[in-house]
């Protein structure tokens, strides 16, 4: 009986995705994560603006949190200077309303929506939080640490207002945690067809997209893209794809190996052609000159994509 329990102990060790940590022991781990109930997964974090894009974001990580039994927090960053607060000053200066004063409503009313807001989720514990910054939206959503970001989107057309394409492209780059990009008006999270997009390189998404998401009925599609600069050897290559499936404890996998001007639009066309819910993809996270010159393939799909995106960056 102690034998066992070290075998349990060993196997529970939370892991990034070491070399070592592989085959059966890895399936194991999974499987024994489900049957004993740990939690591996203990904060969401959701920024709002109270629009339905958001609400839509809510519903999501709502639904993530109860399969987890994680917390929430809920975040309104009111940036100051804003709009707001000329446009309430612009109404009300006039009575003697003073610029401090106008702030001081906007942000009680960002409070008062915000318990609105939670009130619908009776099963779910959420933490509401209305902050103030004279920062960038992004850095403040970033100074809190998390297990995952779920942001909401409109679809193809990018996100509005807060989840600008700007501020979410820099969300997917920069989060130290995985990101959930929630597309259209998905507000239950039960992906059915999911689409891995891999270069055989970067394998720790894979890791945490199976340690955060519940995949376990999904049709899952492993693709790798082959945009025309490199050299490939087809064969090798889906043997390879197998193996990496089969190492992360898939089983019944399809796998695709496309010709595409690009990465990121092979791997759209591919969601697309198979009707996936859910593309999970990592990101190299680069800064400065270097993402400047070289861009972002996550990004990029992030932006574009019609589906739910699941991010997390890898060097």
């Amino acid at each position: 009986m102690r034998l066992f329990y070290i075998k349990i102990y060993i196997i529970l060790i939370p892991f990034n995705g070491h070399a070592f940590f592989s085959g059966y022991f890895r399936i194991l781990y999974f499987k024994m994560t489900k049957i004993l109930n740990i939690n591996i997964m203990k904060k969401i974090l959701v920024p709002t603006d109270f629009s339905p894009i958001a609400k839509n974001a809510l519903d999501v990580a709502a639904d993530i949190a109860k399969k987890n039994n994680a917390k929430i927090v809920l975040l309104n960053v009111k940036m100051y200077p804003t709009s707001d607060v000329a446009s309430y000053y612009s109404l009300y200066g006039a009575s003697g309303v003073s610029i401090n004063d106008a702030w001081q409503e906007i942000l009680e009313k960002a409070k008062d929506e915000m318990k609105h807001e939670i009130v619908h989720y009776k099963d779910v514990k959420i933490q509401p939080l209305v902050e103030e910054s004279g920062e960038h939206f992004v850095g403040a959503l970033l100074d809190h640490r998390a297990d995952l970001i779920v942001m909401g989107s409109t679809g193809a057309s990018g996100f509005k207002e807060f989840f600008s394409g700007s501020n979410s492209e820099e969300v997917v780059r920069m989060a130290t945690c995985p990101v959930l990009v929630v597309k259209g008006d998905q507000n239950v999270f039960a992906p059915k067809k999911v689409v891995f997009a891999v270069d055989l390189t970067h394998e720790e998404f894979i890791d945490k997209a199976m340690l955060t998401l519940n995949l376990e009925d999904a049709e899952v599609h492993f693709l790798h893209v082959d945009d025309g600069n490199r050299k490939i050897n087809y064969l090798n290559t889906e043997l390879r794809m197998q193996n990496t499936a089969k190492k992360h404890g898939f089983e019944n996998c399809k796998f695709e190996i496309l010709n595409a001007d690009s990465i990121e639009s092979g791997i759209l066309e591919y969601a697309s052609d198979v009707e996936a819910d859910l593309i999970i993809m990592y990101t190299h996270g680069r800064k400065g000159f270097n993402h400047f010159f070289r861009g972002s393939i996550a990004e990029d799909v992030v932006n574009h994509s019609k589906v739910s995106v699941f991010t997390y960056v890898e060097n």
